[in-house]
């Protein structure tokens, strides 16, 4: 996903000089998207609005918006989403419903407000937000191919057990992922451009 987005990052970058042109996009992809999600049949939800890039789009347009306007905005309280996320449907969820409390995340940042900057400055976590893509990639694959190996397996582990340590071996992958091939290849890359 991405590189979905490095990709279309030139395409954008004339239009995001232009805060208005940028925000009309938005709209328009964030209203057809709204249409799209409103007439998605439930067994279709996670292939069509969370899996794919196209439908995350948004997602990147509003990054961009934000770094366009931080200094506009005011922080504002996003843990009220999270307090009823339960009552937005599942589609929403996956998508867009959490677009303005991660942008006020976001807004808080540059602005040095010490409790979320000192959280998310947290070694482990900073860690974490490296590997998070290659977590992403990796973590599906582990899940069902520990599922396949379950349902053939005589061998039953209870959950309590089985989760965790799926979690420390996609930990595990995600970092040997990020330490051994994303980052070579994010060197070698920048060199090749820089040549």
């Amino acid at each position: 996903m991405r590189t979905v987005f490095y990709l279309c990052f030139p395409f954008l970058v004339p239009i995001a000089k232009n805060y208005k042109n940028l925000l009309y996009v938005f709209l328009v992809s964030a209203i057809l998207i709204l249409v799209g999600m409103y007439f998605t049949l439930e067994n279709d939800i996670k292939g069509y609005w969370y899996v794919n890039p196209i439908a995350r789009f948004p997602d990147f347009i509003v990054g961009m918006l934000l770094f366009q306007l931080y200094d506009r905005l005011k922080i504002a309280l996003f843990l009220v989403f999270y307090l009823y996320a339960a009552e937005i449907p599942k589609v929403y969820r996956y998508s867009c419903y959490y677009w303005l409390p991660i942008a006020c995340l976001l807004i808080c940042l540059p602005f040095q407000v010490e409790m979320p900057t000192r959280l998310l400055s947290n070694r482990i976590l900073v860690i974490g937000g490296e590997i998070s893509y290659s977590f992403y990639l990796i973590h599906l694959f582990v899940l069902l191919s520990y599922a396949e190996w379950q349902k053939g397996s005589n061998f039953h582990i209870a959950w309590y057990i089985s989760i965790p340590i799926l979690f420390c071996i996609i930990v595990l992958l995600s970092l040997l992922s990020y330490y051994y091939f994303e980052k070579p290849m994010n060197k070698r890359i920048k060199t090749l451009l820089n040549k």
